[in-house]
C-alpha cells in the first residue's frame, strides 16, 4: 500500500472531497438534503444507542476492555442530549456519532497500550504548568508562545485526537488530524477567525478529558443542557486520573519533560486537578467578562451551527454567563481557602499579555523557575508576526446578539473585576 492510499483510508472521504467542494454553507445544505432524502429515519434513530456504540468500538478495534466504567454515566447524559435536545441536522447526527465512536475506540486502544506495557505507568509527570481562567483571554496565544521553550512540552492537536503510539504510523495520524481540522473549518466557516487549530499546534486539554466523557467541549458544541448541569457539580477526579495516564503514554520513550497544559475548563475541576497534580503551577488569565462572554458565546454558536440548523442564541448567551461565573467563583473560592494552592498561582492580565507579551512571558518564566534560552525571544517575536490578529478573518461579537446587558454582567462579576482586573 502506498502512503497516499494509506492516508486516504485514514481520513474520512468527506473531508477529502470537502476541500475541493463549493462554498461551505451551500455544500452543507446540499449534503444535509441528500442525507435526509437518502437515509431511512430508522438509521438515524439508532445512532445514539449506548450498547450499539460500545459494541461498534469493540468490533472496530478488536479490543474489549474500556478500563474504568466511570465514563458511562456521563456518556448516557451526552447520548440523551444528542438524541433529544441537540436538534442535529443529518450531517450533525452522523458527525456526533462518529466523534463518540472515535473517543470510545481511543479508550480501547489506550487501555491495550497501558496494560501491555507496565513501564508506561512508571513515567513521572512532575511540576506541570496549567493555563486556566475565563475563556477568550489569550490562553491559546500564551500556550503556543510558552510551548516554544525547549524545556516545556505541550500536547498537540493530533496527539490529543488519536491514541498516542510511537510508531511509523504517527505520520498518518498527523495527516488525518489535519483533514479533520479542514472539515471542521468547512462545516463551521467562522471557526478559523475565532479559534485557530493546527494538527501540530499545542491543543487544550478538553479533548483528552473528553475520553473520560467529562469535558466542557460537549456543551460548547452541542445543546446538552442536562449533561452540562451535571458537569457543574460532578466528580472530576476520573477525568484527571485519565488525563495523567494519557500524558504518561505520550511521554513514554521520550526524555521526561515538564508539561505545559491549558484549558479554561480546569477552573471547574480545580479541586480534582490539585489532588492529582499536587505540585502543579497555575497561570490564571484575566479579562473583562463583558468582552469574554459574548466572544465565547460566539464560538459556541459557530460550533453548534456545524451540527444543527436550529439554535437559540439568547440561550447560548445566558448558558455561557452561568457556566463561567460558576467556574470563576469556584476557582477564586479555592484560592482564598487554600494558601498553598494560591501560592502556586500567577495572575496575568489579558491587556498586558497582548501589549507586552515578552514582559509577561518573563514573569511566567521566573515564576516557574525557567530561564530564557538563547533565541527564545526571537522565536516569540516570529510567532507574533506569523499569527497577527485578524490574519484568518475578523471575529465580531456583541452582548445584544445574545440578549445580554452590560449592567447584568457588571453586577454578576463585580467582585471579580474589583479584585483581578487591576493587575
Amino acid at each position: 500500500m502506498t502512503n497516499n492510499q494509506a492516508v486516504k483510508e485514514i481520513i474520512d472521504p468527506v473531508s477529502i472531497r470537502s476541500a475541493r467542494g463549493p462554498r461551505s454553507r451551500k455544500w452543507m445544505a446540499w449534503v444535509n438534503k441528500g442525507l435526509a432524502a437518502g437515509i431511512h429515519r430508522s438509521v438515524f434513530d439508532t445512532l445514539f444507542d449506548r450498547e450499539d456504540l460500545l459494541d461498534g468500538a469493540r468490533r472496530a478495534t478488536g479490543f474489549q476492555d474500556f478500563g474504568s466504567l466511570d465514563f458511562l454515566e456521563p456518556l448516557d447524559l451526552i447520548l440523551e442530549g444528542f438524541d433529544q435536545t441537540s436538534a442535529f441536522n443529518p450531517v450533525g447526527r452522523i458527525a456526533a456519532r462518529w466523534y463518540l465512536m472515535r473517543l470510545l475506540c481511543n479508550r480501547l486502544r489506550f487501555e491495550a497500550i497501558w496494560q501491555n506495557n507496565l513501564r508506561v505507568a512508571t513515567q513521572n509527570v512532575s511540576r506541570p504548568i496549567f493555563i486556566l481562567g475565563l475563556p477568550r483571554t489569550g490562553s491559546t496565544l500564551l500556550h503556543e508562545v510558552l510551548a516554544l521553550h525547549p524545556a516545556l512540552r505541550a500536547p498537540s492537536f493530533w496527539e490529543s485526537t488519536f491514541t498516542p503510539r510511537r510508531d511509523p504510523t504517527d505520520f498518518y495520524r498527523v495527516v488525518a488530524a489535519a483533514g479533520q481540522i479542514k472539515l471542521a473549518n468547512r462545516m463551521a466557516p467562522n471557526l478559523k477567525a475565532i479559534h485557530r487549530l493546527g494538527a501540530r499546534l499545542p491543543h487544550e486539554c478538553v479533548t483528552i478529558q473528553a475520553h473520560a466523557m467529562r469535558s466542557i467541549q460537549f456543551h460548547a458544541a452541542h445543546r446538552v443542557s442536562k449533561y452540562n448541569r451535571w458537569l457543574q457539580t460532578c466528580d472530576w477526579e476520573p477525568a484527571y486520573r485519565w488525563h495523567a495516564r494519557y500524558l504518561k503514554v505520550l511521554q513514554y520513550g521520550e526524555n521526561e519533560a515538564r508539561w505545559l497544559l491549558k484549558a479554561p475548563g480546569h477552573m471547574l475541576g480545580l479541586t480534582a486537578l490539585n489532588h492529582v497534580y499536587p505540585d502543579a503551577k497555575f497561570i490564571q488569565l484575566h479579562r473583562d467578562p463583558v468582552e469574554v462572554i459574548p466572544s465565547m458565546a460566539s464560538l459556541s454558536v459557530a460550533l453548534r451551527t456545524a451540527f444543527s440548523d436550529t439554535l437559540d442564541e439568547r440561550e447560548v448567551g445566558h448558558d455561557t454567563v452561568d457556566q463561567w461565573s460558576r467556574g470563576l467563583t469556584h476557582t477564586l473560592r479555592l484560592r482564598k481557602q487554600n494558601a498553598d494552592l494560591d501560592a502556586r498561582f500567577i495572575d496575568i492580565n489579558y491587556k498586558k499579555l497582548v501589549s507586552h507579551p515578552m514582559e509577561v512571558v518573563g514573569r511566567i518564566l521566573e515564576f516557574t523557575g525557567l530561564s530564557s534560552p538563547a533565541n527564545f525571544e526571537r522565536k516569540v517575536e516570529q510567532h507574533q508576526v506569523r499569527n497577527e490578529k485578524g490574519r484568518h478573518g475578523v471575529h465580531e461579537y456583541s452582548l445584544d446578539r445574545f440578549g445580554l446587558k452590560r449592567s447584568e454582567l457588571d453586577d454578576r462579576f463585580a467582585e471579580y473585576r474589583a479584585e483581578h482586573l487591576r493587575i
